[in-house]
């Protein structure tokens, strides 16, 4: 019920009205149906195949919406090559592509998301202030008040749209909708000396605060545009994933969610996997509520389209809600892959230059390179990421940019199947090493961030890496590594260090990072050259940006222990490594493993091509149990 309006069923009815909410989230400057990751034509994703599910939608209602819920403009080798080709312009240059094409389908408000930083706030200023519709966000914050409704935001919180509708009865209406933008706290950062400080307050906080002067104002509806997924069912200061406390506030009428490329309601296509938030009462995933509330989560890189109806009734006072529904509409598996002529008008020749940049050949590699091992070990992708970063670290201290310390590099396998299908993993053939293989093994923009990291500081870094995988027990056999919702790419792994994971042991951390158990012990054994690693030891941590301010749950680190460095990807620094290097072979070395448990196996998918490279770790217990389950995943089994 909406609190603008009377809740008297006595009221008298007036009017009756539908209206539509269409919603695209982490786009991530997807626009055409190329994978440029894999170089390949993929009907799958791009906004370009979004918006004809756009069109079908707005035809078959009168009234409609259309958002974007951030991490809009970043993440492809397009998204690169605009940066760089702007950089080099000495003349204005010209709309961005990504904004253009928003324009283009009539978006009426977006929020940005974390990513949308990513290559700094100049570039991110350039790029929204050729919007033809309102860019928000309430909790990213330049000069910070007493509360949130006091703070200097970056761009305006929140926006009012007084849109004049057509009710049942075909006469003009005037609603007003105000819709108000979210992202997750400490997610972004501006290292440049002439940007701007940002900082971030709890999207909770924030919330409480402006939703009731925004109610004040008159609107009839609060829709939240919240770069954020579906986490805790409980509010906690700081949640990264605060979809479902968000929907419990009073004053929010719709939420549209994000960030951690989820689906919700599920798809038809994924109605098989089982996710943490099916157990909470709030949730229904028909007709599509939490907390009464409609939600969509719609995917990434244009997978869905999110849409909320609403059957509204306008009585003297505004309008209520007295019906609502979401769910998720799926770009067609083999849907054409041709590009529309208005995309083509927007984009010109980007599409083959991109293709031409992203061919460039920049090294040679001894190995076939991929992640479909990432979950239990063994991933020479990541370990080349990780050679990289170290090496790169290494350069600074020998510069005396850096304290003189034992190096060690963190990060993780992003592409390792989930949500993203049996096709998404990094696979790349032994042979010539291209930009896009540099993409493929990072497909992030993020940077590259150094702390001095103690031993306990590292074990529990381990440790919340470890919660992603499930308990086991003795003597079972078939027993699932890790719940198909918790995200692969939460798996961090410390280059340099070695140690093994003890699944019998229960979780230190929740899948989304909270703290479960502070006496829980998985990582056992862990060692630095062969020494066990006492909890003073010292260390000099390459890992990202995003990590280091907790992004993923990772602990944050005291700020006085973080190393300043002069910005730079770590998917520049992974190329200049490639480049020096030339010929690349990193190995086939495990950093880690499963502790034995006895009588037990855990299996888990992977991609059906991951069978042939089962003989590259003969020491692992590893067979293929199933060779397709419903969503086109082999399972595997590995013995503990």
């Amino acid at each position: 019920m909406l609190d603008a309006v009377s809740e008297d069923p006595q009221q008298e009815v007036i009017s009756r009205m539908q209206l539509r909410l269409m919603a695209t989230t982490d786009l991530h400057m997807h626009l055409l149906p190329y994978d440029y990751l894999t170089d390949r034509p993929n009907s799958r994703l791009g906004l370009a195949q979004t918006a004809k599910l756009i069109q079908q939608a707005r035809t078959e209602k009168r009234n409609t919406l259309l958002f974007d819920a951030g991490d809009f403009l970043h993440g492809t080798a397009m998204g690169d090559l605009v940066v760089e080709r702007a950089s080099n312009a000495s003349t204005d240059a010209d709309v961005h592509p990504m904004i253009a094409a928003m324009n283009h389908l009539r978006y009426d408000v977006a929020t940005l998301g974390n990513h949308d930083f990513d290559r700094g706030v100049d570039v991110l200023l350039s790029a929204i202030e050729q919007a033809e519709f309102p860019i928000i966000s309430a909790n990213t914050v330049l000069n910070r008040g007493g509360r949130p409704s006091y703070d200097s935001t970056f761009v305006p919180p929140y926006t009012i749209l007084n849109r004049v509708f057509p009710d049942s009865e075909g006469e003009q209406k005037l609603v007003r909708i105000g819709v108000i933008g979210f992202l997750p706290p400490n997610s972004i950062h501006s290292d440049l000396d002439d940007a701007p400080t940002l900082s971030t307050r709890d999207i909770l906080e924030a919330a409480r605060d402006f939703i009731p002067r925004l109610r004040a104002k008159g609107v009839d509806l609060v829709v939240a545009l919240a770069h954020s997924g579906i986490g805790e069912v409980e509010p906690q200061e700081g949640m990264e994933n605060a979809i479902i406390p968000l929907c419990a506030l009073p004053g929010v009428d719709v939420v549209i969610g994000g960030h951690a490329h989820q689906h919700f309601p599920r798809p038809a296509s994924d109605l098989e996997t089982a996710h943490h938030w099916l157990d909470h009462p709030e949730v229904e995933e028909d007709p599509g509520l939490i907390h009464g509330k409609p939600v969509v989560v719609p995917g990434f890189w244009g997978s869905h389209l999110g849409v909320i109806d609403l059957d509204l009734e306008g009585t003297a006072d505004g309008w209520r809600v007295v019906s609502k529904s979401a769910n998720l509409r799926e770009v067609a598996e083999r849907g054409s892959e041709q590009i529309g002529p208005e995309f083509s008008t927007l984009l010109g020749q980007l599409h083959e230059s991109t293709l031409t940049h992203v061919r460039t050949r920049i090294g040679y590699a001894h190995q076939d390179l991929n992640s479909y091992f990432s979950l239990v070990g063994a991933d020479p992708s990541t370990r080349l990421v990780q050679q990289a970063m170290a090496d790169f670290t290494c350069q600074l201290i020998e510069a005396g940019a850096a304290p003189d310390l034992p190096v060690l590099a963190s990060s993780a396998a992003f592409k390792c199947g989930g949500l993203g299908g049996p096709g998404y993993y990094t696979s790349i053939d032994a042979g010539e090493l291209t930009l896009r293989s540099v993409a493929d093994l990072y497909i992030f923009p993020n940077e590259l961030a150094l702390v001095r990291a103690n031993g306990a500081y590292l074990h529990n870094w381990l440790e919340r890496s470890a919660s992603v995988f499930s308990q086991v027990v003795p003597g079972q056999r078939f027993q699932t590594l890790k719940a198909p919702g918790t995200p692969g790419y939460l798996l961090e792994s410390v280059l340099g260090l070695t140690y093994q994971i003890d699944l019998s042991q229960p979780a230190r951390f929740s899948p989304s990072g909270q703290l479960n158990d502070p006496n829980s012990l998985r990582v056992r054994d862990l060692c630095y050259q062969g020494k066990p690693v006492a909890e003073s030891d010292e260390f000099l941590l390459a890992t990202s940006d995003f990590r280091i301010r907790g992004g993923g749950g990772f602990p944050i680190i005291d700020p006085s222990r973080i190393v300043p460095v002069k910005p730079i990807s770590i998917r520049d620094l992974l190329r200049h490594f490639v480049e020096d290097t030339g010929r690349i072979a990193p190995g086939y070395d495990r950093q880690w493993s499963f502790a034995p448990v006895a009588g037990a196996s855990v299996q888990f998918p992977s991609a059906p091509e991951a069978r042939r490279y089962l003989e590259d770790f003969p020491e692992m217990n590893m067979r293929m149990v199933r060779e397709k389950n419903a969503r086109g995943f082999s399972v595997y089994e590995l013995m503990l």
